[in-house]
């Protein structure tokens, strides 16, 4: 009889054990760009790498770009976002359309130069230099970017003309941008190398990016015109649709960011996440290739970084003096 009780108690357990619903992977939303953009590609391998190795469902989120995400991630009501660094550091300084600093946003992860911009126009079209822009249509607007914007007016600036010498052709975002070149609707739009609308206009166009001049100067105006960690870099002939030969465009980094009260142990969980998964994010999009593990912390760094990437750094022995100097004079800045 004992035996029988037993057995039954055990039977019992185990249909309970049955009925009880798996642990469920803690739920992260993250702030992207829409479909179709680059931001949103890197959101959505950020999101997949985190959900294998972090036990994380980070649930990608599209807006119109990171004028209207910035607001929510530093009130708290969005956790995570992926942004440029020039964004980031609009948000961050109030050089933005609100006028105001967003001085909750907090770094979690760099990656370095990751991403590569520029004019993209017709392949066969009779635009093969900056100088081709003058009296042709051209992107402007582009809504939530106020980072385009500034790209916009600097690189016509490095051709050595403004907004009268050239016809602008007001856009909502970035990829609609590219849907009036193909329609010939203007002439020239803004776009990040690999962008999945970019590599979708070469099948039905046929598009080149075009280089930024190769001048002194140019690096220069772009940091006085958008924000101090611009620079150039040079893209290889084919490395993705549109590269006609060896390019020179606009670079910077693009991040990783949260709000400054996510909880510790969901920062620790994501990048120890990403850490484990670094590679799998290389082959997704070209932007995704700065995503190594030196390139996590920046040497310059535009916004703080949250309080438990300082300590996963720490341990991964990245964090230098030189940088905890600029998380100090960054703190400051936020009157934290």
């Amino acid at each position: 009889m004992t035996s029988v009780r037993i057995l039954l108690l055990a039977l019992a357990c185990g249909l309970a054990l049955a009925q009880c619903p798996p642990a469920r992977a803690q739920a992260v939303a993250l702030a992207a760009d829409r479909p179709g953009t680059t931001f949103n590609t890197v959101g959505s391998a950020i999101a997949t790498v985190a959900g294998k190795h972090a036990g994380l469902n980070v649930i990608v989120r599209p807006y119109a770009g990171p004028a209207a995400w910035a607001p929510i991630v530093d009130s708290g009501e969005v956790a995570l976002g992926v942004m440029s660094a020039n964004s980031a550091y609009q948000a961050f300084t109030g050089d933005n359309e609100q006028k105001t600093a967003f001085h909750n946003l907090r770094l979690v992860r760099a990656g370095g130069a990751s991403l590569m911009l520029g004019f993209l126009v017709r392949n066969n079209g009779p635009i093969k230099t900056y100088a081709d822009l003058k009296g042709k249509r051209i992107s402007s607007e582009f809504g939530g970017h106020l980072s385009i914007k500034s790209s916009l007016l600097a690189s016509l600036k490095i051709a050595g003309y403004t907004w009268n010498d050239v016809t602008a052709v007001p856009v909502t975002g970035a990829n609609d941008g590219i849907d009036a070149l193909v329609a010939n609707r203007l002439d020239a739009s803004w776009a990040s190398l690999g962008q999945p609308r970019a590599r979708e206009a070469d099948t039905q166009i046929g598009v080149r990016y075009l280089a930024v001049p190769d001048t002194p100067e140019a690096e220069k105006i772009y940091q006085q015109l958008l924000f101090p960690g611009a620079r150039i870099a040079v893209a290889e002939a084919g490395a993705v649709p549109g590269v006609v030969g060896p390019t020179r465009l606009l670079s910077y980094d693009a991040y990783v960011v949260a709000g400054k009260d996510v909880p510790d142990a969901v920062i620790a969980k994501l990048l120890d996440g990403l850490w484990k998964g670094t590679e799998e994010l290389f082959p997704v999009h070209p932007s995704l290739r700065g995503f190594t593990h030196e390139a996590s912390v920046t040497s310059a760094p535009v916004i703080p970084y949250h309080p438990a990437a300082v300590a996963f750094y720490k341990q991964k022995g990245l964090w230098t003096e030189a940088v905890q100097a600029r998380q100090d004079e960054l703190l400051a800045d936020a009157g934290k």
